[in-house]
Order: structure tokens, then sequence, then C-alpha cells
């Protein structure tokens, strides 16, 4: 979020941009669980039985302090905890930026040199052309590649105006789904979700994102 937010040089308005995206992805994210394919699906544990927290009677606050006082007991040092979440970040980061580099690179071959996310920013055209967001096509197709990476719309829209770079960024982080990490993180779980219908989520989160984030954008710059 910082890296885009530096890279459309919205650093200066910091905090509107942190708490209309926060506001924003929250909004967009209770709409979107009632529509399908979300609403459809059964809100049962995948493995049918799941792991329930314990009923908690009495009084909670006493309750809660007894539940960290035994996390404590049991938990290693300081330093030891350390290296583990060092270690742990490290091997995430190394496993992870093959992907991100690879489908970011193959993003921005395809958005050069093929018309391919041309063609897809018509999904949006509509949208960014009866909100008036500044250069409406250029924005349809930033909000396009946000599939394949979440930092490729912020490197189309660097010359664009104020307004249109602020609603890209805040459609960069509020979509969230992308093929560079998210989505394989997903299709790597037991989740039973196929590929066509976080397309269809990534489609309803990008509109509604546009259409939530436009008046705000104009509200606030």
């Amino acid at each position: 979020m910082v890296v885009v937010a530096k890279t459309l040089g919205l650093m200066n308005i910091w905090n509107t941009y942190f708490w209309v995206t926060f506001f924003v992805t929250f909004v967009v994210t209770a709409i979107t669980v009632r529509l399908w394919p979300l609403s459809k699906m059964s809100d049962d544990y995948y493995d049918g039985k799941g792991d329930p927290e314990e009923k908690v009677t009495g009084n909670y606050l006493k309750e809660a302090w007894s539940e960290a006082m035994k996390a404590v007991q049991h938990s290693k040092g300081l330093w030891t905890n350390v290296w583990e979440n060092f270690r742990d970040g490290f091997i995430m980061t190394m496993s992870i930026l093959p992907s991100i580099m690879s489908v970011g690179l193959i993003g921005l071959l395809l958005a050069e040199y093929t018309p391919l996310f041309d063609w897809l920013g018509y999904l949006f055209y509509p949208f960014t052309l009866l909100l008036q967001i500044p250069e409406p096509l250029l924005a349809a197709k930033a909000s396009a590649i946000e599939i394949a990476e979440m930092f490729l719309p912020a490197l189309l829209v660097t010359e664009a105006p104020l307004v249109t770079k602020f609603i890209i960024a805040v459609v960069s982080i509020s979509a969230i789904l992308f093929f560079s990490a998210v989505i394989p993180c997903i299709l790597a779980t037991e989740i039973p979700i196929s590929i066509p219908k976080l397309l269809v989520i990534w489609a309803e989160r990008t509109i509604l994102t546009l259409i939530i984030a436009t008046p705000i954008a104009y509200l606030l710059l």
C-alpha cells in the first residue's frame, strides 16, 4: 500500500488515502459476500467439523487473563520467537518473490505489447465513463491489469490526473485478488472455489470499488 502511494505521489495525502481505502475495502467486502458466488457457498467448515472455541461462562476478563497466563507459560523465549519469525518471513519472501516478479513481468509485457488488457478493460469502461473518472479508458485498463499483480495499475496511471490516481490506488488494494500471489494461495488450500468464481469475485470487487471510491475522491480531493 505504501509502495502504491509512493509510486502515485499520494504520500502527502497518506492519511486520507489510508482511511478511504480501509472504508471502501470494508464496504466492498460486506457487499460482495452477499452476492453470487460467495452468497451461495456453505457456511460450514471445509472439513465438516472445524475447531469451535469453548463457550465462556462467568467473568470474561478473568477468563481472558487466565488463558493469557497459560499461553505465556508454554511460550518460547523472546529471541527464539524473533528468530523463528524472521526465518519464516525470509522463507515466505523467497517463496513468493519469483511468482510476483514473473507474473508481474508477464503482465507488463502483455499490457505493453498486446491489447489483452485493453479488451479486458472494456468490462469496466462503462463504469469509469459513467462515473466521469478522468481518462476513463486508461482507468478501466488499469483496473483490469490488477488481476495480474496489484502494483501494475499504479505504473499505468503515474501521469494521470490526481483523482484517477487516487481511485486506481484504492482499486489496487480493495480488489484484493491477483494471480501473482493471492489467487494461487487460495487455490493451494482446500477451499472449494474455482478460478472462474474467483474472477467473478474480482470483477464484483473492482466494480464496487470504482462506484464507491469515485464520489469519495471527488468529495475529498
